[in-house]
């Protein structure tokens, strides 16, 4: 693009951005700007407010009539707001943003019965539409706050308070102007990002049409998301902005894609310890690097075709979704990239590590189905995944059989990386050989417990290299960023800072951290990480198992929501369409990026973040703050979800000591994970049993009786370990129905009489260990079904700390 090109395209990506910005204004008072009439005018007395600011970056008159002329229909609109009566020299472009409005708002489903007043109509949860094979739940709406994880819970209420909207409204325009007056170069995307955060602040909560019936869409997504369709449909038609084409909804104009990084778990967890703490302090960032990867991967596509932050449509996990034009170099573009990645990984990481890509024509008639589309594309990656590192290991159908070996020089068995083993090291400061791959997991590890900002270059100027070409650093603050980085991402609650370009994402990176250096005194006389300690470092794993009650364990929570493929594809019915399933994707990652680090911070400092967001997580801790965390994980999901039973969690976890292989330990919580799914869904697997989320809140509470009980020497040790072979054999029986497993009966009842007071006694606590005792002779005695849950947890809570 020429310098005139580029500004006219800047023009229709900001116009696509603030079209519908007059819906989030006309709900009250926004100073001087009169806010009545329909949301067009409104967006367009906004931008002209701001003549002067916006005219820095954009043709203001082309960009003013975007903003005001994007709808077709006369019946609806003022003749001054049609795109038929733009000026001619804009009316193609504006035919271009109305589509890309529609082609977003395509999710306007069922039309309320009644009207609903648009200055009024609170934004309905997005979990209150979901609908499997169980009834929907009762509508919860979101209040009018900044995005930040304690406002993503929604509540049961039909009217906004006094002044909410106004408030909201005001914290908004104070924002822009801060934002206007703090510019003082013309760097569009500076403007651009910064712009976008102040939209996800403020507009997430503003339903984007409020005559839906359930008005859930956010006007955030449907902003964003019209703003990366235009973009493609300007690349798309850059040669000719002929009206009749622009109207065309038939022709395949976009290409989606969807990348996923596979062999993550593997790479992440097939660590090996080395000094003091290596495991505690790489872990962690290893799972960070693969996330920056990712994004590194999406940022090179991005800047390959021109295209702002708006067009990565989802991202999170590993796996991302971005919208490209279906012109004519795309699919080499992608090929070139794909190619380069898979040399990367194949380089860098063994080829441990590969990318799949798979793309999909899209036309502006298939944004109606697009839940169909997203069904269609991760089926294509499926088949994809069988075949890794092709653009690389084969040419012409036939295999190229150098590459099947690797070409690296071992030099000497003792320069092996001591972390890895899989790399030439180098020497570092501790005389050990490390390869750099292991360098940088050390230094993040490091670096991440106070990490609130990443800083991107498209050079070698970060602190961490090598990545495609791009580098990295982790700052505290922005003021610590070097010159010109393309793109700074605040991980913690969204910030703005007008200088860089300043995008937001939930990233959950929270870690245990030594306070004091004295701290490692709770371990034992003899621990091995004693005299390690550095304040403001991850705590080794052998402290955190430390402060476990009883026995020195460890416990490893995997968790991921159920069903999520059908939830994606069916869960929204008709209405799953480009907006609503953004709005779904970064709602949910608000809960397990964002959420689960506050959830940490403040209720569960002693606990270590391996990974959590996009769907799942996996965290590490002390075993019974594990067990209590996973209950408060499953009630704040529900509370975020609506308590909607179509969309739950399931979870498994394992025990183990702190020196236990990691890659062992998470595949144990893996296998609990799969016996949770396998058992139903909806539910925990603990101490080897598998238990419905309802049943946990009481099943703690009955452990933390035997737990007491145990401790006050009121039952013996030989009696709860009986409790453990009497579970045993009811669920054989209940397995089996073969009633020789009911022995188990008799047996408990003559345990019960020998060894517990009898029913007579008049201690009052006694008595209650017998009622208790004698309730779980009942085959239906919840109690009985969750026994060997129970009454492992009282025997390891009172194991000794020497075990």
């Amino acid at each position: 693009m020429n310098e005139k090109q580029k500004r006219e395209y800047y023009t229709v990506i900001l116009g696509a951005l603030l079209h519908d910005v007059g819906k989030m204004l006309q709900r009250g008072s926004f100073g001087s700007l009169d806010t009545k009439g329909q949301h067009p005018q409104v967006s367009s007395d906004f931008v002209s407010a701001f003549k002067e600011f916006f005219s820095k970056f954009v043709d203001f008159d082309l960009f003013k009539t975007l903003v005001q002329r994007h709808h077709e229909d006369p019946r609806y609109f003022k003749e001054n707001l049609l795109c038929q009566n733009a000026p001619e020299e804009y009316k193609a472009l504006s035919y271009l943003v109305s589509r890309a409005d529609n082609y977003s708002s395509s999710e306007r489903g069922e039309k309320a019965e009644t009207y609903q007043d648009f200055k009024a109509t609170p934004m309905v949860s997005i979990f209150s539409r979901i609908k499997l094979n169980k009834d929907m739940p009762e509508q919860h709406r979101y209040r009018l706050n900044p995005l930040m994880p304690k406002n993503a819970f929604p509540e049961k209420f039909n009217k906004y308070e006094d002044n909410e909207v106004n408030k909201h409204l005001q914290s908004f325009g104070k924002e822009f102007k801060q934002l206007v007056e703090d510019v003082k170069q013309a760097d569009f995307d500076a403007i651009f990002s910064n712009i976008l955060t102040i939209l996800m602040q403020y507009s997430w909560c503003i339903p984007s049409n409020t005559q839906e019936d359930i008005p859930d869409v956010s006007l955030y997504d449907h902003l964003k998301t019209t703003c990366a369709i235009a973009a493609c449909l300007y690349q798309y038609h850059s040669q000719n902005f002929k009206e009749g084409e622009i109207k065309d909804d038939k022709t395949k104009k976009f290409i989606l894609l969807v990348g996923d990084l596979s062999g993550i778990q593997n790479y992440i967890f097939n660590i090996t310890h080395i000094g003091a703490g290596g495991v505690a302090k790489r872990l962690r960032a290893r799972s960070f690097q693969l996330n920056m990867m990712s994004e590194i991967i999406s940022h090179k596509i991005l800047h390959a075709f021109n295209l702002p932050l708006a067009n990565m449509l989802m991202a999170s996990g590993g796996k991302f979704y971005m919208l490209l034009p279906n012109t004519k170099n795309t699919a080499d573009k992608i090929k070139s990239i794909k190619q380069e990645v898979d040399l990367w990984f194949y380089k860098n990481l063994n080829a441990e590590i590969n990318l799949n890509i798979a793309t999909m024509p899209l036309s502006g008639n298939d944004f109606k189905n697009y839940s169909g589309v997203m069904k269609n594309i991760n089926h294509t990656l499926q088949q994809i995944k069988k075949i890794p590192f092709q653009s690389i290991i084969t040419d012409n159908g036939l295999w190229k059989e150098d590459v099947a070996t690797l070409d690296i020089d071992f030099g000497e068995e003792g320069k092996l990386c001591k972390a890895c083993k899989k790399f030439p090291g180098e020497e570092r400061e501790d005389e050990k050989f490390i390869c750099n791959r292991c360098y940088y997991d050390k230094e993040i590890g490091q670096i991440l417990p106070k990490v609130k900002y990443v800083a991107f270059y498209k050079n070698e100027a970060g602190e961490f290299k090598d990545y495609l070409g791009y580098s990295f650093d982790l700052l505290n603050s922005t003021e610590e960023a070097k010159t010109k980085p393309y793109l700074v991402l605040s991980t913690d609650e969204p910030t703005l800072n007008y200088k860089f370009p300043l995008a937001h994402r939930f990233i959950a990176n929270y870690v245990s951290k030594f306070i004091s250096p004295n701290e490692c005194d709770a371990c034992e006389s003899d621990c091995s990480e004693k005299d390690n300690v550095i304040i403001g470092q991850p705590k080794f794993f052998e402290c955190i198992a430390s402060e476990s009650t009883g026995r020195k364990m460890l416990g490893y929570l995997k968790a991921d929501v159920d069903n999520l493929g059908a939830v994606f594809t069916f869960g929204l019915k008709e209405n799953g369409t480009v907006s609503r399933i953004a709005t779904l994707s970064r709602m949910l990652d608000i809960f397990f990026s964002g959420y689960m680090q506050k959830l940490m911070e403040d209720n569960y400092p002693e606990i270590y973040t391996v990974y959590s967001g996009g769907d799942d997580m996996l965290v590490i801790g002390p075993w019974d703050s594990i067990i209590n965390f996973a209950n408060e994980l499953n009630s704040e999901f529900n509370r975020f979800t609506c308590n909607n039973e179509n969309i739950t969690l399931s979870a498994g976890i394992a025990f183990v000591k702190h020196n236990y292989p990691v890659f062992r330990a998470v595949e144990t919580a893996d296998n609990a994970l799969d016996t949770s799914k396998d058992s139903g869904k909806d539910r925990l697997t603990v101490f080897g049993q598998t238990v419905k989320w309802d049943d946990v809140p009481s099943v703690i509470e009955e452990a933390d009786k035997l737990k007491k009980w145990l401790e006050q020497e009121s039952i013996s040790s030989g009696f709860a370990r009986n409790l453990l072979i009497y579970s045993q054999m009811n669920n054989e029986f209940i397995e089996t129905r073969k009633t020789e497993h009911l022995r188990f009966l008799p047996l408990m009842t003559y345990d019960i009489a020998r060894n517990l007071p009898s029913l007579e006694n008049k201690d009052a606590e006694k008595r209650e260990i017998r009622l208790w005792a004698e309730s779980i002779k009942d085959l239906k005695s919840q109690i009985l079904k969750s026994l060997g849950i129970i009454a492992s947890y009282a025997l390891t809570a009172n194991r000794g700390k020497n075990e």
